[in-house]
């Protein structure tokens, strides 16, 4: 639930509740579709990870940017 409020804002008591409606049916998809327990942690484990990463890749990092300028650089005699 936390991971879902991270990444879908709700602005509103109802959107809260749409929220745990979706981590609900979330966890049902994957409960369905699991064939173990550890399967099923795995899984939501998975999703979890693949939300995080989604979106620190849409957001720019300005380190990368610095580096990708600085290495069109010719390199400094040592």
């Amino acid at each position: 639930m936390d991971t879902l409020k991270r990444h879908l804002p709700f602005s509103s008591p109802e959107g809260l509740n749409e929220l745990k409606n979706m981590a609900g049916r979330f966890e049902e998809k994957i409960y369905t579709s699991a064939t173990s327990q550890s399967d099923f942690c795995r899984k939501i484990s998975l999703k979890m990870l693949s939300m995080e990463s989604s979106s620190q890749n849409a957001m720019p990092n300005p380190l990368q940017s610095n580096n990708a300028s600085r290495s069109n650089e010719p390199p400094h005699p040592a």
